[in-house]
């Protein structure tokens, strides 16, 4: 194996193991946004930053890698891809396949805490609407009709 595939796997493997630190940080802020606990979210958040800051550099390294090795196999490094390669050098397949499970799994836990997120920001939407009570959604008899430029949100209705 070249020392740029051998670089390209201890590479890829970094990622790998940064990926299951995530992935550990999502299933966290996963029981952090059930428990509705704000600051542990904000600190796993804070934590996910910075790892993602790690995987941005360890991609550069790795693409810069994956265009030596496609310089080697008379390729353009936009169209190799990790099964490509590990069905010619065994030697990745390890790696491929440990990367696929993790990002599978990060992806799976990143929607379940997307569709937490909006379930939560809908609460919040709908009791900003019970707070602010438009004038619009309140009965009024005729003769008492606010002016147009009255209609604004306000925290309470004062006119009850």
């Amino acid at each position: 194996m070249s020392e740029a595939l051998q670089n390209l796997n201890v590479n890829l493997s970094e990622q790998a193991e940064l990926y299951n630190k995530l992935l550990t940080l999502e299933e966290k802020k996963q029981k952090a946004l059930i428990k509705n606990v704000i600051q542990e979210i904000e600190l796993i958040t804070a934590q996910e930053e910075r790892f993602i800051i790690q995987v941005n550099r360890l991609e550069k390294e790795r693409s810069m890698w994956a265009e030596q090795i496609g310089r080697e196999l008379g390729k353009p490094p936009e169209d190799l891809t990790l099964a490509e390669l590990a069905e010619h050098f065994p030697a990745l397949e390890e790696v491929r396949l440990s990367l696929d499970q993790v990002v599978l799994r990060l992806k799976t836990v990143h929607e379940s805490n997307s569709q937490l997120l909006q379930q939560a920001m809908k609460i919040v939407d709908y009791t900003v609407g019970l707070l602010t009570h438009q004038a619009s959604n309140t009965y009024t008899y005729p003769g008492q009709r606010e002016k147009e430029e009255n209609k604004k949100r306000h925290l309470m209705d004062w006119r009850i």
